[in-house]
């Protein structure tokens, strides 16, 4: 005779099944995609500039040298910086695309973005939605296929309706 299942190790099977299947439906997606505009929603605009203080926030937007890219814009833990665009316009991202490419978003209680030298004028958008990073006008996104802090997989991918590029620092 069989021994039951017990109903909690069920449910945690499916449980672990379906979030393994969220990452792939993502990545199936991309095949799939939007040519839509993004409104051009500027919310607010800072320099690029260093924390004054040692206690406060890491900024949201640094840059670093990437082997054949040059200096690049990364986020605050290394992971390479996109802009979405189709004939140099932004391309707005759905809700399926961002689980491929992830927006940059402020973290909890920052209201302006900040960056280091390089980094150019940063702003902040909600045309995706939660209050998203800009620079040059263009929304900010990190690569889900990505595997490491440096490693830029997703420059030059044309999906969803636009092509992905790496941020180049000013």
């Amino acid at each position: 005779m069989a021994s039951p299942v017990s109903p909690h190790r069920s449910h945690r099977s499916r449980r672990l099944l379906a979030l393994g299947l969220i990452p792939l439906a993502g990545i199936l997606a991309a095949a799939c995609g939007s040519s839509a505009k993004t409104p051009s929603t500027t919310t607010s605009a800072a320099p690029a500039s260093s924390p004054t203080t040692t206690s406060g926030p890491r900024p949201v937007v640094t840059t670093a040298k990437v082997a054949n890219l040059g200096k690049i814009l990364v986020n605050s833990e290394g992971q390479v910086l996109y802009t979405f665009t189709k004939n140099g316009a932004s391309v707005a991202c759905s809700p399926s695309c961002l689980t491929v490419w992830p927006a940059v978003v402020l973290p909890a209680g920052v209201t302006t973005p900040t960056g280091t030298a390089g980094v150019g004028t940063l702003a902040t958008t909600t045309a995706n939605g939660p209050t998203q990073v800009t620079v040059g006008g263009l929304p900010l996104y990190t690569y889900a296929g990505d595997s490491a802090p440096g490693v830029a997989a997703g420059n030059n991918l044309v999906s969803f309706g636009g092509t992905w590029k790496v941020v180049k620092a000013q």
